[in-house]
């Protein structure tokens, strides 16, 4: 459904600079299926979501291949890709703050979106808004209500139901548990369980820092790394057995498995080391793995970026 081959996404700066978010990425998605992508702050994650919609600043600089059902994403002009995004394509940002428009209520913006993508009248949109928002939990004078009178969390689970409004063939969600407390963010879990129990052959693509969620929701996990995608693998043996050193760091610094900080610290954009971008950090480093970037390798089925898998 949704094919990403060697995405670059680069930002030139004030000083004539060019810095790289996102470098030579990749990540296909199946329909029905739910992928995972998780890393640190700052390792591209959703800057490669926000490619992947068209809703980069015409400053950013955007290479490669997208293909979503044999359409050309990078090559729509804006308005196709408007119409593509807003029926086809569902995009949950994790930004609640800026994202909600202050001068309407919240009622008035889910419903808002029955009526004009899918055509429901004035009382049917707002009978499928309450219906929604009451299922994240959300009590019914939220409808009329304005963003700034609720909390962070409750202004996130807007912006959920705003995603799940439409049925999309894809669905983008970018931090959709951001700021919501452990009890909320199990509604927010049960809901997406639904959605696919609803919406079998849709697929999801799930951008977060929380890897409880993706462990939860996830059939395939992808991690990146300093804007690479480094290891993409179905969830069970991301879970049981990662691949990548830094994958395995990551569940390694989880409170239940160890709480061991990884060492130092992720490379700047635009100042990233020679070799595999990981090799500063990595305990299982060889000195080719300072001089030579590792390529993409294919081990079982599984997709990871270490020389530790290359192919003599």
């Amino acid at each position: 459904m949704l094919s990403i081959d060697n995405l670059n996404v680069r930002f030139a700066l004030s000083n004539a600079d060019v810095t790289t978010a996102v470098e030579s990425a990749c990540l296909h998605i199946a329909a029905g299926r739910t992928v995972a992508v998780i890393g640190e702050s700052g390792s591209g994650k959703s800057i490669m979501g926000l490619a992947v919609c068209g809703l980069l600043p015409n400053a950013a600089m955007v290479s490669g291949r997208v293909v979503f059902h044999d359409v050309s994403l990078l090559d729509l002009p804006a308005d196709r890709m408007r119409d593509l995004r807003g029926r086809r394509i569902a995009f949950v940002p994790q930004s609640a703050g800026l994202s909600l428009n202050p001068t309407m209520t919240c009622g008035g913006q889910v419903a808002e979106i029955y009526t004009y993508r899918q055509g429901k009248n004035r009382h049917e949109s707002a009978r499928l808004t309450r219906d929604l928002l009451g299922r994240l939990s959300l009590s019914p004078s939220v409808v009329d209500t304005y963003p700034h009178l609720l909390s962070g969390g409750m202004r996130q689970r807007v912006l959920v139901a705003m995603g799940l409004a439409v049925t999309p063939d894809l669905l983008i969600a970018d931090e959709p548990t951001k700021g919501i407390d452990a009890y909320r963010r199990q509604e927010v879990i049960d809901l997406f369980t639904r959605m696919r129990e609803r919406s079998p052959d849709m697929a999801i693509l799930v951008i977060t820092h929380d890897i409880r969620l993706a462990e939860k929701i996830s059939d395939e996990v992808a991690v990146m790394y300093a804007g690479q995608v480094v290891e993409h693998t179905h969830a069970g043996r991301f879970f049981d057995q990662p691949l990548h050193p830094y994958s395995r760091a990551l569940l390694q610094a989880m409170p239940e498995r160890g709480l061991l900080p990884i060492p130092g610290v992720a490379p700047r954009p635009g100042v990233r080391p020679q070799g595999c971008v990981f090799h500063p950090r990595c305990p299982l480093s060889t000195a080719r793995c300072g001089r030579l970037e590792p390529p993409i390798n294919g081990c079982d089925d599984s997709l990871v970026r270490c020389w530790r898998y290359a192919r003599a």
